[in-house]
């Protein structure tokens, strides 16, 4: 009996040390749950205060980017961020109208704003407009108005949006067509009395003859400065120089103004050479602006011979006007197609190159418009090569 109850008192004794060892096991097990848990709930919370200070941010930006804050519901209905529209406008809105924001927007614009934005709901896509916007000093200006929609499942069930005041690039944008307006008419119309006068000049004996003659020369020098104005203006502000594709004739286009240059400056060397079929598409008058510029260009600040070649380059037409003279700089030719980069430059004659310093951008601007690419290279001989696809892809309506 003594023995059996040792060996159970022992078995007990065991028995509670397992269970202590659980007990003991189990109480680590949850205080390391609670201290995982402890760091779990601050980093949590980091984490709100992180996106609470990630979307104040972005708030601020938003604010300070945009003219008023906006957002609709899946219904389309309008509500303005009461802050910003106080800030700009500076109105009150009936809240019960859903269309009670309108009455800061030019009458003239509603039905375009009502469009745009039923085109937008109805496809669920980004909405834009530029309208007209009361301002808080009375005025109206100009903003565009950008939404997103937001969506779950493929449905959208908001819009967050925003208008931002582009006064300011309106402003200039009108500045701008009111500049070209001035060259294309006020300008163009005065020098076209001046040649008309210089032809009934040169059509008299002398001296008129030759005054005639020098009237006219600088008339056209005039209307040239004029045309690289307006095709800089355009080229720099408004998209690009348009081009109008159809069907032309390289190879003409060449000889004929090779054949103008040479009865313009007959003392000087020129050449034509054309090589293959070239035939195919482009802008007629800007390409004659291209080639004239290319020639002209050499005229001024190359020697002769002035080469001009146009060769078939299978889907593409090559133009190459090559002249000599010593090499053009390294800092010049990296600066080559910008514009107003050649500065004051002496002709082989020794007087200051005429024009405005346009001509080369002129001709990249009208290159790149159909879809081509121009390089340069200097050395013994300096050479301009063009190359256009045969088929413009590109076709840009005209502004």
């Amino acid at each position: 009996m003594a023995g059996g109850t040792t060996s159970e008192t022992d078995e007990l004794r065991a028995d509670r040390e397992r269970l202590l060892a659980q007990m003991r096991d189990a109480n680590e097990r949850l205080v390391l749950a609670a201290i995982h848990a402890d760091e779990l709930v601050e980093i949590a919370n980091a984490a709100r205060e992180a996106a609470a200070d990630n979307e104040e941010r972005f708030r601020s930006l938003v604010t300070s980017s945009a003219a008023v804050v906006w957002s609709a519901d899946a219904n389309g209905r309008i509500v303005v961020d009461r802050p910003s529209w106080d800030t700009f406008v500076g109105i009150g809105i009936d809240d019960s109208d859903p269309e009670g924001w309108l009455i800061a927007v030019h009458p003239g614009d509603h039905d375009l704003i009502r469009r745009a934005w039923a085109d937008a709901r109805a496809t669920g896509s980004p909405y834009t407009c530029q309208h007209r916007l009361l301002r808080a000093n009375g005025t109206f200006g100009w903003v565009v108005a950008r939404a997103v929609p937001i969506k779950k499942a493929g449905v959208v069930r908001e819009w967050i949006g925003m208008m931002t005041d582009v006064s300011e690039r309106v402003r200039i944008e009108e500045a701008r067509e009111q500049f070209i307006a001035i060259l294309g008419h006020d300008l163009r119309n005065p020098l076209s009395a001046i040649s008309l006068g210089a032809e009934l000049l040169v059509s008299l004996p002398e001296p008129y003859h030759r005054m005639g003659g020098q009237i006219a020369r600088s008339a056209r020098r005039m209307e040239i400065m004029i045309r690289d104005v307006m095709d800089f203006t355009r080229g720099r502000l408004g998209g690009g120089i348009p081009v109008m594709i159809g069907a032309c004739d390289v190879g003409a286009i060449c000889k004929e103004l090779v054949a103008e240059m040479k009865q313009a400056y007959p003392e000087r060397d020129l050449q034509f050479t054309s090589v293959g079929a070239l035939l195919g598409e482009c802008d007629t008058d800007r390409m004659e602006q291209v080639v004239s510029n290319l020639i002209g260009n050499a005229i001024t600040h190359g020697q002769d011979p002035i080469v001009v070649t146009a060769k078939d380059a299978g889907d593409e037409i090559e133009l190459i006007v090559e002249s000599a003279g010593p090499p053009i700089p390294e800092d010049s030719m990296s600066r080559m197609f910008e514009p107003y980069s050649r500065g004051i430059r002496l002709m082989p004659s020794g007087e200051i190159a005429p024009g405005l310093g346009l001509g080369l951008y002129i001709v990249s601007e009208i290159v790149r418009a159909h879809g081509g690419s121009i390089a340069v290279t200097s050395g013994a001989r300096t050479t301009f090569a063009v190359r256009f696809p045969r088929r413009p892809a590109v076709r840009r309506p005209p502004t």
